[in-house]
């Protein structure tokens, strides 16, 4: 379900970032630094079309990104487009070098959030490090694809993506929306992870039944709305 999301995600963005270069000036004739990287582009795609999909598209967009952000000739979309590409590259690339970096810490991180909800709802369930075990022998253990980090950056890329699609700025009202996004989806992800280590008939619902789909459905509603509304007051104020 995660990876349906984070797709939909990166979707949205490329429609955003698309978007935004068809709204860009064309009073502004290219030159030939534009020429120069037109071309250096065109070879880095080749190039890193013998690395995985995931980072060569990663590194091309990050590259492209500077560049949209450095000489934007004062084009307020033109630099939004560099921002959503900005966004997408962290997501695909330099998002999981981080994650890679400090797995075992935000893994245990995630585990200390759930223990302390469970501790009120259910204290019968034991916890050390990153394991739970329930009195019924049914035991969860929580790895990196359980981490809250993906839905952190997936949250952070969306408020990006809906803010871009709105307005073509920031105002400071923005780094408190995307907090509060952040903060959804830390608190829906703790109590699907309190869900798995219930017990079993629990864990086979929201893991591998039905409940996924009403997770992923619950995860891209608040984030999108959370987005939207921060973006539509943001845009009346700026």
């Amino acid at each position: 379900e995660a990876v349906e999301f984070i797709e939909k995600s990166l979707l949205l963005a490329g429609y955003a970032f698309v978007y935004r270069l068809w709204r860009v000036s064309r009073d502004a004739p290219a030159d030939n630094l534009d020429f120069r990287f037109a071309g250096a582009t065109c070879l880095a795609i080749l190039v890193t079309s013998f690395v995985p999909h995931r980072w060569g598209i990663g590194l091309v967009a990050t590259t492209t990104a500077v560049y949209f952000l450095s000489t934007n000739r004062g084009d307020k979309n033109l630099k939004a487009a560099g921002v959503l590409l900005f966004a997408m590259s962290a997501h695909l690339v330099w998002g999981p070098i981080i994650f890679m970096l400090v797995t075992p810490e935000v893994v245990r991180g995630d585990a200390a959030v759930v223990a302390g909800l469970l501790k009120i709802l259910r204290p019968d369930i034991g916890w050390s490090d990153t394991t739970f075990t329930a009195p019924d022998g049914h035991g969860l253990v929580l790895v990196g694809a359980c981490s809250s980090f993906q839905n952190i950056s997936t949250a952070l890329l969306a408020c990006a993506t809906v803010t871009m699609l709105t307005r073509p700025e920031w105002i400071r009202r923005d780094i408190l929306i995307i907090a509060f996004a952040v903060l959804a989806m830390i608190a829906i992800n703790t109590a699907r992870l309190c869900l798995l280590a219930w017990d079993q008939d629990s864990y086979e619902y929201w893991h591998n039944g039905d409940g996924g789909n009403i997770f992923l459905f619950t995860q891209t509603v608040v984030v999108l709305l959370i987005a939207w509304w921060g973006a539509a007051t943001g845009r009346r104020e700026a």
